[in-house]
């Protein structure tokens, strides 16, 4: 057999199942699907494909075999189970448990927030943990091998080039792994032990933290390997500090310098978590796992005295140490779900995994106690530091550079193009919107629970605080703590300085001056009068019983699922970008404009937007003829709702994501989470492409090209150069004043950008440690 599997050979070696298609292929193995014909299982049957050659084909069957004794050995809940193994008539045939819900390389993408992404990660320390117990290391942890179950459980699979430690440790015979998640030790041909899976996973989970890799990317192979050897990965900005020690630890060059064992990785990344976001963040994650329980108890949750759904908790009874508690982490019924539902068919992958992709079909069920959400394709992640809710705007999106914000364009006035002003108080930068007085509001979703704040940039350059309470004070010694933060304060009816805000999003400004703003955390849409007097227009709450989610009703009673983009019409009707719609406001009622409450997807261009389907809907731009853009980020497209309500494609192809097309048609090309969206005076269109680090523009043919940002790590960020040729950090806010210049929010460093008229960049505000 030379790639090839005869159906016939393995079907009559395995009498007692029904074979169907390849599900996909992995290293040397082919993977069909199977279902046992007594007990209806479901099954993945991995056939090694020998290459040839009777030494080759030795060597083979002898890891084959290695890997059903590793996996018969692993009875955890997050590793792949084995069911048999048969070798006959030259066959070697693996026969385990049947992964749908897709790998990590295909879902990583499509996470929620890093409350995922930490539960993904402790889930995967623990397995490695069990394996290593065993005496069994893996050599190629990476997003391929970490596959999920149709409800979503976490696992990590394809052990085929694991390797028993010796007593005298491992030692590498040949390059054995894949080269972007490869320990120092397994490029040297050193030792191996557990901390070489524990550096790939390292790896893994910076890039699914920072969504970049951690060394600058198109290396070729060999830097890639002298970077795992030689060179410091870049800082990991994005997380929190605890989080990002942690994880850094885990890829130290020297293996005595990262965590004694995966066990130890997996408590130090849970109690970091909950150190960011609080000790909800596990159970919101909605990722079901089962986790030993000094691991639950560094994340917060205590199993003695919290019982599961539907059990009574019996006096005096403690579970033993070193037992393992399922945390019920499944998403709530009755709301979306993520990959792997079942009844859904899809392409498979390596392993039996099931789909490779879910993009425009369904997204987990919204993450809220204990998020941080992320702002872009390798956007930052700023620090929750307590509870509840999560901090940041959205996982459905971030930003938004609106378009239309009153008046008739002759009244309005050019922004700020003066030096940079340094704003004591700023830590990031997301929704960005120019007022008819050539004042910039900025939206930052600030360092913790209820210290969001929108900052105002005056004409003149003057900055200063006109919504949120913002940051707190830090301790006079610089040393202490900070103590647990209260419940915000919504603060309605009171000056807006003393709200405290949750993960404000989106920014428009009215006609009569007035700021709105999409509270994304806190699931309102809230509004600041001329006289700073904060109220909530619409959203009744975060949480889905709060409100009703019906299309029509009182927009104060509705909830809203992690509003993330607002913009206002010349007559105060607002539009709001949330869950899988985009919202109509007018006095005081709310209908819906485009998509469903519970069906996501990219259907319906076309016809009428009411019947379309959106997924992740993030940024708004209104055009002067009444037109709604819409950047339906879940899709990876730029959609436009004409004044008749009819909807159809302005950019990007759905599902797929890249940076291709400039100089063509709009709708052939690539983006990558578009987020921010403006309108230039001319009625070009403006993108923010967040996971590309660019700005794109569509012009009135249809035709897209890149404005600013190069899409590279390598390229310089400092001012004076020419936007094509600066480095921006993560876009997700995007405007245009009357003049024709860019104004660019970067979430990734918390600056405000410039292109002007001649195409040069500067700074127009920053932070103060920029």
């Amino acid at each position: 057999m030379t790639g090839q599997v005869d159906i016939g050979r393995v079907a009559a070696a395995l009498p007692g199942y029904e074979l169907g298609g390849e599900l996909g292929r992995g290293g040397f193995g082919a993977v069909l699907a199977g279902r046992h014909r007594l007990i209806d299982r479901v099954v993945a049957v991995k056939v090694l494909l020998d290459p040839g050659g009777a030494g080759g084909a030795d060597d083979l069957r002898a890891r084959f075999l290695a890997e059903a004794r590793v996996l018969a050995g692993l009875d955890h809940p997050h590793v792949v189970r084995i069911y048999d193994y048969v070798e006959r008539d030259g066959l070697c045939l693996l026969v385990m448990e049947q992964l749908t819900g897709g790998s990590l390389r295909h879902r990583g993408r499509t996470l929620t927030g890093p409350a995922q992404v930490g539960t993904i990660g402790v889930a995967a320390a623990v397995a490695l943990a069990a394996a290593h117990g065993r005496g069994v290391l893996h050599r190629d942890v990476k997003p391929d091998n970490l596959l999920f179950t149709g409800d979503g459980v976490p696992k990590v699979t394809d052990f085929g080039i694991a390797k028993i430690v010796e007593a005298t440790a491992a030692t590498t015979t040949g390059l054995v792994g894949t080269p972007r998640y490869m320990a120092p030790e397994q490029i040297t041909g050193g030792r191996l032990g557990p901390g070489t899976d524990l550096y790939s996973l390292g790896v893994v989970l910076y890039e699914l933290f920072a969504r970049r890799t951690p060394f600058p990317p198109d290396l070729p192979v060999a830097a890639l390997l002298h970077h795992h050897l030689s060179v410091a990965p870049l800082p990991l900005t994005e997380v929190p500090g605890p989080v990002a020690d942690v994880i850094i630890s885990a890829m130290a060059k020297e293996p005595s310098w990262r965590p004694p064992s995966a066990l130890d990785f997996a408590v130090r990344l849970a109690a970091a978590m909950t150190a960011a976001l609080g000790p909800g963040w596990l159970a919101a994650s909605g990722i079901p796992v089962r986790l030993p329980d000094d691991v639950l108890s560094a994340a917060g949750h205590h199993p003695a005295t919290t019982p599961q759904p539907g059990t009574t908790p019996q006096p005096g009874t403690t579970p033993q140490p070193g037992t393992t508690t399922r945390l019920n982490t499944a998403p709530r019924p009755g709301h979306p779900v993520g990959a792997g539902q079942p009844g859904r068919s899809y392409q498979s992958g390596p392993d039996g995994s099931g789909p490779p992709d879910t993009r425009g079909q369904h997204r987990p069920a919204p993450v809220r106690a204990g998020r941080l959400a992320w702002w872009g394709g390798r956007r930052r992640l700023v620090v929750i530091s307590v509870a509840a809710v999560g901090a940041l705007a959205v996982a459905a999106g971030v930003l938004v550079g609106l378009g239309a914000f009153g008046g008739d364009g002759s009244d309005r006035r050019p922004g700020y193009a003066g030096k940079p002003v340094t704003f004591a108080g700023l830590s990031d930068a997301g929704g960005l919107m120019l007022a008819a007085d050539g004042s910039l509001y900025i939206t930052d979703p600030g360092v913790g629970t209820g210290q969001g704040q929108v900052v105002r940039l005056t004409s003149d350059g003057r900055a200063d605080r006109i919504g949120g309470s913002g940051p707190r004070p830090t301790p006079a010694d610089g040393t202490a703590s900070p103590s647990p933060s209260p419940p915000p304060v919504i603060g309605d009816g009171g000056t807006s300085l003393a709200a405290d805000l949750q993960g404000p999003a989106g920014v428009a400004v009215g006609r009569d001056g007035a700021v709105y703003l999409a509270e994304s955390d806190a699931g309102r849409i809230r509004r600041i009068g001329r006289d700073r007097v904060i109220t909530t227009v619409a959203g009744a709450g975060p949480d889905y019983s709060d409100g009703f989610t019906a299309d029509v009703g009182d927009a104060t009673k509705a909830h809203l699922d992690d509003p993330s983009a607002v913009a206002v019409d010349d007559d105060g009707v607002l539009y709001v970008a949330e869950g899988y719609r985009v919202r109509r406001i007018a006095q005081g009622r709310i209908t819906t404009v485009a998509g469903k409450s519970t069906e996501s997807g990219s259907a319906g261009d076309g016809g009428p937007a009411i019947n379309a389907t959106l997924y992740q809907p993030s940024g708004l731009a209104l055009g002067d003829d009444g037109s709604l853009y819409v950047a339906d980020t879940g899709n990876e497209t730029v959609r436009r709702i004409d004044p008749s309500g009819r909807i159809t494609l302005v950019a990007g192809r759905p599902g797929t994501y890249g940076h291709r097309g400039d100089g063509k048609a709009a709708t052939a090309a690539l983006l990558d989470d578009p987020r921010g969206l403006a309108l230039g005076p001319d009625g070009s269109l403006y993108i923010a492409d967040s996971g590309n680090d660019v700005i794109r523009r569509v012009d009135r043919h249809g035709i897209i090209t890149t404005v600013a940002g190069t899409g590279s790590y390598s390229a310089d960020d400092r001012d004076g150069a020419l936007a094509t040729q600066t480095r921006l950090s993560n876009p997700a806010g995007v405007l245009v004043d009357p003049t024709g210049a860019i104004y660019i929010a970067c979430s990734g460093d918390g600056t405000v950008r410039r292109v002007g008229r001649d195409g040069f960049m500067t700074t127009a505000l920053r932070p103060p440690e920029r």
